[in-house]
């Protein structure tokens, strides 16, 4: 097997490279010579004082991308290969999803993962501040005071309890009662978006909106947080032998066949509406049949997407199409922007929007959720909630999701800064689009729909034709 050797030294303006770069690269080659490696190439960071680099290290996985074969990623230790605990896991994830093995010169019989794990582990403490600031978010719950965005009928008052909001009280109480006429979910909704009857934010009522206020204990005058729950805490809106009789109703309401199963779908959040405007979903169906011919039993499966404003709100009209047939399509209309000059027909044809920049915020807190969950598998298998083969699996996932993030929001940071051009966001728009044909079979299907979410802002789709706007 070849060794890439990866070094860290730091460079003084007075006195140049550390001396520890020498060092480093004498322990490489004994390493090499040692267990008959062929050394192959060397990659060194130059940090500048009190600060961490990773140009090479982009520069690293580059070359293991455009090579077929393993490598062995030699480090001297885990500070060498980055300083920052969670980073250096994040690094050894994305190396080994690779392909590439890396190896502590300085502790060989050492899993890097294990050992990243527990320094992560080790410093990761949970400030005083941010107990004191749970601690008192907990008393106010236990007294009953408001924190958050309160429940549709209530604010929170001037003594931070929760008041009740008449006009919004009186449309929960419609919706109880339409309930208990046996109205489900997607006609209450049509009930009220047919009479004009807005959600606080002035929107359409939705299935998921109805649902929530029919299950909200808030409701009965009880306040629940933080796994607390003060009774009598505000006013009722609804007495409590009509909230008891609705749960019943919910309780006993058959589910739907195939509940609780989810499948995923690749164009999720990009889809909308030809005829609304409105977002469409992925929605599943199981069916089951006899077969005249031999009387068997017969059972398929079928996944299409769906206008959302039919779904959740019987709102516009009953437009679908096949999952896998407008899946096809997609990739198939990606498959020809193959060059610089295909890409400039299709935009003279299909302007990208011109604000890209607005898609910042929604990208930020897709990553800061993505890092949360990242650092909850962490905190699971530093305490053995999970095993490290398990890690290795679903945080090296996570760590391909994030890094696509963190390029869209880099480039989209840049235009917001006008130090992007336009020909150059074209080139960073072909190089997603290569990966995508090159590694699309190897990817998993988290870090597919990362990939598409990069290229495409939204497609359209219209009875007779789909409409898909780049992000370039």
């Amino acid at each position: 097997m070849r060794a890439i050797g990866y070094f860290r030294a730091e460079v003084d303006p007075m006195q140049g490279v550390s001396p520890s770069l020498v060092e480093q690269e004498a322990a490489f080659r004994r390493f090499c010579h040692e267990r008959d490696y062929q050394m192959a190439i060397t990659f060194v960071e130059t940090d500048g004082v009190g600060e961490t680099g990773n140009a090479e290290y982009q520069r690293m996985l580059d070359y293991i991308r455009r090579q077929d074969e393993p490598f062995l990623v030699a480090v001297k230790s885990l500070t060498h290969l980055n300083p920052d605990p969670e980073e250096a896991v994040c690094w050894l994830l994305e190396l080994e999803g690779l392909g590439a093995k890396v190896v502590l010169v300085d502790e060989d019989s050492t899993d890097p993962l294990e050992a990243a794990l527990r320094v992560w582990s080790a410093q990761r403490q949970v400030g005083e501040r941010g107990d004191k600031v749970k601690e008192a978010m907990r008393m106010r719950a236990v007294q009953g005071r408001g924190l958050g965005r309160p429940p549709f009928g209530y604010r929170v008052g001037a003594d931070k309890k929760l008041e009740v909001v008449p006009e919004e009280a009186d449309t929960v109480e419609l919706i109880y009662q339409l309930y208990l006429q046996n109205m489900g979910f997607r006609l209450i909704a049509r009930y009220l978006n047919e009479r004009g009857i807005a959600t606080r934010k002035g929107g359409r009522w939705s299935i998921v909106g109805i649902r929530d206020i029919l299950r909200n204990r808030a409701y009965l005058g009880t306040y629940s947080r933080f796994g607390i729950r003060v009774p009598a805490s505000h006013a009722s809106i609804i007495p409590s032998h009509i909230f008891d009789k609705v749960q019943e109703q919910l309780s006993a309401k058959p589910k739907p066949k195939g509940y609780g199963r989810r499948s995923p779908f690749l164009l999720s959040g990009l889809l909308y509406c030809g005829s609304c405007g409105n977002r469409m979903i992925g929605v599943s169906r199981r069916e089951s049949w006899i077969r005249r011919k031999d009387k068997e039993r017969g059972e398929g499966e079928y996944r299409y997407y769906q206008c959302q404003s039919r779904t959740n709100q019987s709102f516009c009209q009953y437009h679908t199409r096949r999952a896998e047939d407008l899946e096809s399509l997609v990739m198939a209309t990606l498959g020809k922007l193959d060059s610089l000059e295909a890409l400039e027909r299709w935009l003279e044809l299909h302007p990208p929007p011109k604000d890209s920049t607005a898609e910042l915020p929604l990208l930020e807190r897709r990553l800061v959720a993505l890092e949360r969950k990242f650092r909850r598998n962490l905190n699971q298998a530093a305490r053995g909630v999970i095993p490290l083969e398990k890690l290795r699996a679903i945080g090296g996932e996570l760590v391909r999701e994030r890094r696509i993030l963190e390029r869209s929001l880099a480039v989209l940071a840049a235009e917001a800064r006008g130090e992007l051009t336009g020909k150059e966001r074209q080139e960073h728009f072909l190089s997603r689009l290569s990966e995508i044909r090159e590694r699309w079979g190897t990817l998993t299907f988290s870090a597919r729909k990362a990939l598409l979410q990069d290229v495409i802002d939204r497609i359209v789709v219209h009875d007779d034709r789909i409409e898909t706007l780049l992000r370039v």
